[in-house]
Parts: structure tokens; C-alpha cells; sequence
């Protein structure tokens, strides 16, 4: 028995997305007072808390306590006021980065750097910690509210307005999105099997074709899109039949399959997370029990990928490309190792790899109390400047530019930031900004941020009928954007993850309505 989706009519006609996901609003004032009204009260909290702390020292670090918090009321913001109208989206531009990395790594992450749980190697990098841990904390609160208070200015709606009007009104029918999402599967597991021959995907550096590296490594967006568009075709379904449960079945295979060879800590979690994202915009009921199970199932993944992930490194010891039978036979050797462990072993392991994971805000303190001595040095190792570099010549593929400058190497930043160059770490739109324009750049970095997010949202959600093609071009967008790394990357990969979504829509229009019109 098949899967019983809704209707092609439905699509075509009347059909919209649920209530809590059409933040429909001709004013932006509206959203704007709620939320200056909660990052005001914020900001006067740290002030006051921060006074009454004044006596702390920093080897206890409690006098962070405070700046925690704000910057968990901060973010929470505009999830509270959302919440509050009835209208509480998982995946707003403004919410979701809160789940998925301000609030855990600023206001959680701070909690634990305040109790003394982080043992990361460059907490003494950090210079005269009393002062320059606070100033993190605020130049985090400045960055987030920049982002609000881009989302409110009325400029980006009224663009993504225009860019609504003009999009081509193309849509695809329940059993096209299907055999598309199918047909972009299949292209995405082959093309992730040509990255891992590369060396481009995993933990492994590519040692030769390094300039069609990261042609190849985009083009395994395929299977993102493929993933989100087929969950959304079986999560909308009235009922989930048997073809459409042996396509979930092949997608979460596939998924923890690709988080196994992959090998990163939060492989499991962004492999999944398309499917989640499908389940939230599909339209089925959100109630508590719905959010609880989803939150359970994060955490659980966030987990097991944790200690998978750190196990599965620390075999590989380097990240050196080697050839595939030897790198997939690093699999089961981290599944061994890990069964030869005591349970309570890998569990303290595992709290202690996430606390100092989850931890952000130390990573950010080294390059806000340092990036004024160290700029010289950056300088001299050709890491300055990156993020005009990054956004004047991204456009330019690197297989017809190959002396095309590299913004960042994170090698180089990693050895003269953190002094260890066989790690990457977290720098962080805001520290990227302050590293390139002093702290002025911080705001309206962030502010510029916050309007191409309510572009965006505006002209793929807000306001939009049911469309698989703009709900999937949005979750790809959206979860194109790296708070941790940099600033100056954010807009060369939505362009690139836009690119590659066209070519595989482009893919599916030919073969699914142009080859096959009925």
C-alpha cells in the first residue's frame, strides 16, 4: 500500500502551510518593541548582576554567571515572543540558529565555563580573563541583537517581497516530488562516493584534485535536497504506506551510514536534521509530546555521535587521505573499541568531550583579547582581510583561477590564534568581524546578516503557499550558514548551495515534467 499524500489540487490551490508557520506581518514595528523590549531588559540584567559580581575572581570564573544568562535571555527572545503569538517556528531564521548554537554554546557553554567544567588547552590565551570574557560575552549579545534587529528593519521584507513576485511559480506534484527526490538521491550517493575517493569528504585532507575538491564536495548537496524533499513528500502523507516507508527507511540508512564514514562528532545530528526539518514544515501537528520526542532524539544523536566521533578520530590519528578500503575499515575498529570500553567510562569521556565542545566562548575570548597583537602576523600568513577577499572573488570557481587567494587557511589560523595547527576551531561570525573591522564591525556585520535572513525567509516562507521546491531551497539556505566558522564564508555558500539547488531542480524539471509530462 502506497503512501496517500494530499492532493496535487491541494497544492495548487489554497493549500498553505499551518498557522504557526505563516509569520504573515505587514509591520515590522510589530515584532521590532517586543523584541528591543526583551534584549533592553537583558542588557540592564548583565549591568546589575555584573555589578553585584564585581568581587569575584577568575579563577572561579562565577563572575560570568550573568553574562550567561543575558546572553540566553537574549537569544531566547524572539523564540519567547513567537511562542507567546502562537507562532513558535523550530526554523525561523532567528530561532534556529538559537537552538542549534547560540544557546548552547554562549549561554550553556558559559554556564560551564563559569563552573570550571572546560579544560580547554587555550583558556590561558586568554588575556587578563576578567575583563576580556565579559567583553566576549558582550560583543555575543551585540552580534545576536544585530541579527534581530536586521530581521525587523522593513528593507529586507521589502525586497524579499520583490524577489517573491518574481520567482517562476513552478511547482511540483506529490508523485514528481517523489521520483525527483529519488532521481536526486541517487546522484547525491554517488557523488558523496566520488568525494570520499577524493579525499574530500570525511576526516582526511584531499592530497591531489584539490581544486575540483570542493566542486565535488558541494555537489553531495544533492542528497541534502534529495533527503528534505523526500521527507517532506512522506511526512505530509495522510498515510504512510510502503513505499513511502522503505524511502524513510533507505534515507535514515543512507544517513547513518554517511555520519559512520564520515566520522564527525555531529555528523549523526546534521544527517538527520533534514528529516526533522521536513517533519516540522510537512504541516502534521506539533504538540508537546511531538517537540519532546524530537528534543530526545536530538540529544540522543548529539551524543552517540560524540563519542562515536571522538573514538573514530582518535584511531584515525591525522588527517591524512588513504585509500577507501583502509579508511572504511576505521568503522568497525571504532565500533570495537568502543564495546571494549567500560560504559561509565564512555559516558564521563563523553560529558566532559561535550562540555568542552558545547563550550564556545573561551574560542571567541582568544581572538577578542588577541586579534589586535596578532594582526601583524595575520598579515604576514596571508589570513587578513578575508572577509573582503571571500566576498569579492568567491564567484570565480578555483579550477580556472588556481592562484584564486584562499581567505582563510585553518591551519595557519588555528597555529597563530590557539597554537595547535591540526585542529580547526570555532572563530565565529563575530569574532571574524572584529578580527577584520575592530568592534564596529560587530553590529553592522551582524545587521547586514539579519536583513539577507529576512530575504530569505520573506521570499522562500513567509506569507507562501505550500511549495516544495521554496521550503527545500530554504532549509538548504538556512543550514548553509556556519555560526561557527566565518563571517566572510556566509554568503559565498548560500550562493554556492543555491547554485547547486537550481542544478538539481533544473535535473528534476527535465526529467520529471519536460521528459515525462503526464
Amino acid at each position: 500500500m502506497s503512501a496517500a499524500p494530499l492532493s496535487d489540487k491541494q497544492i495548487t490551490r489554497g493549500f498553505r502551510l499551518p498557522a504557526r508557520l505563516r509569520h504573515e506581518s505587514n509591520s515590522s514595528p510589530q515584532f521590532l518593541k517586543p523584541a528591543v523590549f526583551f534584549c533592553s531588559a537583558a542588557v540592564m540584567g548583565v549591568i546589575l548582576f555584573s555589578l553585584g559580581s564585581a568581587r569575584q575572581t577568575s579563577e572561579n570564573r562565577l563572575y560570568l554567571v550573568p553574562w550567561a544568562i543575558a546572553v540566553g535571555i537574549v537569544t531566547l527572545a524572539p523564540a519567547i515572543y513567537f511562542f507567546l503569538r502562537g507562532k513558535f517556528d523550530l526554523f525561523h531564521p532567528l530561532v534556529f540558529p538559537m537552538w542549534t548554537y547560540f544557546f548552547p554554546g554562549f549561554a550553556v557553554g558559559g554556564l560551564i565555563l563559569a563552573a570550571g567544567m572546560s579544560d580547554a588547552h587555550y583558556l590561558p590565551y586568554v588575556q587578563d580573563e576578567t575583563y576580556n570574557f565579559p567583553l566576549t560575552f558582550f560583543y555575543l549579545i551585540v552580534g545576536f541583537l544585530g541579527i534581530v534587529a536586521g530581521f525587523a528593519i522593513p528593507i529586507g521584507k521589502k525586497i524579499g517581497d520583490v524577489i517573491a513576485r518574481i520567482l517562476p511559480k513552478w511547482e511540483l506534484s506529490d508523485s514528481k516530488a517523489r521520483n525527483g527526490g529519488v532521481i536526486l538521491l541517487t546522484l547525491g550517493l554517488i557523488n558523496i562516493g566520488i568525494a570520499f575517493l577524493f579525499g574530500a569528504l570525511g576526516f582526511q585532507t584531499p592530497e591531489e584534485g584539490s581544486n575540483l575538491a570542493g566542486l565535488i564536495l558541494m555537489s553531495t548537496l544533492f542528497w541534502y535536497q534529495a533527503s528534505f524533499l523526500l521527507g517532506l513528500y512522506i511526512f505530509r502523507s495522510e498515510r504512510i504506506g510502503s513505499i513511502a516507508l522503505v524511502i524513510l527507511g533507505v534515507l535514515v540508512l543512507t544517513a547513518v551510514t554517511n555520519a559512520l564514514l564520515v566520522g564527525s562528532r555531529g555528523g549523526l545530528f546534521h544527517f538527520i536534521l533534514p528529516l526533522v526539518f521536513a517533519y516540522f514544515y510537512s504541516g502534521r501537528r506539533m504538540g508537546f509530546k511531538q517537540y519532546a520526542s524530537i528534543g530526545a532524539i536530538m540529544v540522543l544523536v548529539l551524543g552517540a555521535g560524540i563519542i562515536y566521533g571522538t573514538t573514530f578520530r582518535s584511531i584515525r590519528e591525522g588527517q591524512q587521505s588513504v585509500s577507501l578500503d583502509r579508511y572504511v575499515a576505521v568503522v568497525p575498529t571504532t565500533f570495537s573499541k568502543i564495546l571494549e570500553q567500560d560504559p561509565i567510562e564512555i559516558l564521563s569521556e563523553g560529558v566532559s568531550t561535550l562540555a568542552t565542545r558545547i563550550e564556545l566562548v573561551s574560542a571567541v575570548a582568544v581572538v577578542v583579547s588577541n586579534y589586535e597583537a596578532l594582526a601583524p602576523y595575520e598579515e604576514e600568513l596571508g589570513i587578513s582581510d578575508n572577509i573582503i577577499v571571500e566576498t569579492s572573488t568567491f564567484f570565480i570557481p578555483r579550477v580556472l583561477w588556481n592562484d584564486k587567494p584562499v581567505s582563510v587557511e585553518p591551519a595557519k589560523y588555528a597555529d597563530l590564534y590557539f597554537n595547535y595547527s591540526e585542529n580547526s576551531f570555532s572563530m565565529t561570525p563575530v569574532g571574524d568581524l572584529i578580527r577584520n573591522f575592530g568592534p564596529w564591525g560587530i553590529p553592522l556585520g551582524m545587521l547586514i546578516l539579519g536583513i539577507l535572513l529576512r530575504i530569505v525567509y520573506t521570499a522562500l516562507v513567509d506569507g507562501q503557499g505550500f511549495s516544495y521546491w521554496k521550503l527545500t531551497l530554504y532549509y538548504l539556505l538556512l543550514t548553509s550558514i556556519s555560526y561557527d566558522g566565518t563571517y566572510g564564508g556566509i554568503v559565498p555558500n548560500m550562493f554556492k548551495t543555491a547554485f547547486v539547488a537550481v542544478v538539481g531542480f533544473v535535473i528534476v524539471w527535465l526529467i520529471t515534467v519536460r521528459l515525462n509530462p503526464r
